[in-house]
């Protein structure tokens, strides 16, 4: 997101709740998230150590975090924002992110692009499947922050409950517009921002061809809201904090790439020198 400020601590519910909605409403897993544990699907049949898991249940992954895993869970989404990335199968790593941003914000990149070097949207789908190849590894994210509830068991099968805990939940492809479907504008309708509604998030098993793959759905329980408490704000606080080191990384390499493309390298050490204050600019 482009303009997260600077002094986060100091938003109001008010501010917050509006930087956290990603605005969605009003248009129609391979890597580990580095800035809260991921809220994932899992479709291993075992873990390292050989215990058998079962594909479509939901798992939370994090540092020092046990694995649990469940058919469903309870989330609370706190947040809702976009990224591109591209995932280099060769290379195995992801080498351009865009910032994390909201629908109507310029996704710019690491590299000095925009989206990764993909289409819009739009333009995007209304390729044919020759030209969709050529962008092949750049995925546009949905990233839902929020609050997940469970009880579930480890790849042991030994009961375990996770607890109100802050995480990242991604979707994408056939996935990616149910939050909006299924929370944002039925919340909307009763004059409600989603993030005072809990739903129940389980996966829809599917099939195309011999791949077998799940979509996420969202069953809100508009019988039981509850306002933002101050841990709640506290937490949001804490995920725009996050995003907002994250965007101040891509920005910085992405005005380094303008540059290197658009200047010689004299250009460059006159750019550097004004922006560094050790320069200025005179009109003769």
């Amino acid at each position: 997101m482009s303009n997260v400020p600077a002094n986060v601590s100091d938003l109001d519910v008010g501010q917050l709740t509006a930087l956290m909605s990603g605005g969605a409403s009003q248009q129609a897993q391979t890597e580990q998230s580095d800035l809260l544990p991921l809220l994932r699907t899992n479709y291993q049949e075992e873990d390292d150590d050989g215990n058998e898991l079962k594909k479509g249940t939901f798992v939370l992954d994090g540092k020092d975090i046990e694995k649990v895993y469940a058919k469903e869970v309870q989330f609370r989404a706190l947040g809702d924002f976009m990224q591109y990335l591209h995932y280099d199968s060769d290379e195995q790593k992801t080498v351009n992110r865009t910032i994390i941003h909201r629908v109507g914000d310029e996704p710019i990149d690491e590299t000095g692009t925009l989206r990764c070097g993909r289409p819009a949207g739009k333009d995007f789908h209304a390729l044919d499947d020759k030209e969709k190849s050529k962008y092949q590894g750049i995925t546009c994210f949905r990233y839902i922050y929020g609050l997940v509830s469970y009880k579930g068991t480890n790849a042991e099968g030994e009961e375990r409950e996770v607890v109100e805990t802050p995480c990242l939940f991604r979707t994408k492809g056939a996935s990616f517009m149910n939050f909006t479907k299924e929370v944002i504008e039925p919340s909307s309708a009763q004059n409600l921002p989603f993030q005072n509604v809990t739903s129940t998030l389980s996966n829809e098993r599917k099939r195309n061809g011999g791949v077998i793959y799940f979509t996420s759905h969202f069953s809100p329980d508009f019988k039981k809201t509850a306002e933002l408490s101050p841990d709640n704000v506290e937490t949001m606080k804490h995920i725009l904090t996050l995003i907002k080191n994250v965007n101040d990384s891509v920005r910085a390499k992405y005005n380094e790439s303008i540059k290197a493309r658009t200047a010689s390298p004299d250009e460059v050490d006159v750019v550097n020198a004004i922006i560094d204050g050790d320069a200025v600019l005179v009109n003769e």
